[in-house]
């Protein structure tokens, strides 16, 4: 027998997230036709619109580039700019898996995340995020050693990179409620 859906697993820690840290704001639930949206979250009780999300999940990678102490996770995805484009979803969450097994979670608006598709990327997006010890997020496909530096050492670089705000943002569930 075929299954009627699946949830893989970057939806289950999501939605296991919700449940745990935030169940007493949010119910959770899996949409049974696959329409874009992976995981549909409702109010418990009161007032507000149902946030829709799409998730992306990724294992967590170790590059030697950056010492282990100053990375808690980097993932890396692969994203079709037309699919964020039309999005029915009002936010995306890219979920990291570390080899310890904590997830890191980046929850972005849909709204965001479309102002940061680079120009020309009309087929594929390759988006790195790595998560660092120093709190700071940032997206790390093709940056310059000399970046890097600056990134752990807190020194500003490309503001398009920045995902910082958006690392652990689980208020992104009452904004897109709204």
């Amino acid at each position: 027998m075929k299954p009627l859906f699946t949830i893989h697993e970057g939806e289950f820690l999501v939605g296991d997230h919700i449940i745990r840290n935030l169940g007493n704001k949010y119910d959770v639930w899996i949409p049974a036709k696959d329409n874009g949206v992976d995981l549909l979250v409702t109010p418990t009780s009161g007032p507000g619109k149902p946030v829709k999300l799409q998730v992306k999940f990724s294992r967590g990678f170790n590059p030697k580039s950056i010492p282990a102490e100053k990375l808690l996770g980097w993932g890396w995805y692969t994203l079709n700019p037309a699919k964020i484009k039309s999005s029915k979803a009002n936010a995306w969450v890219f979920v990291i898996l570390t080899l310890q097994h904590n997830p890191y979670f980046i929850l972005i608006p849909t709204a965001e995340l479309k102002k940061r598709i680079p120009s020309g990327s009309s087929s594929i997006w390759y988006l790195y995020l790595a998560a660092f010890s120093n709190g700071k997020c940032y997206d790390m496909r093709g940056v310059a050693r000399s970046d890097i530096k600056k990134i752990l050492d807190d020194v500003p670089t490309d503001p398009s990179r920045d995902f910082t705000a958006f690392l652990q943002n689980w208020d992104v569930l009452d904004t897109a409620r709204k």
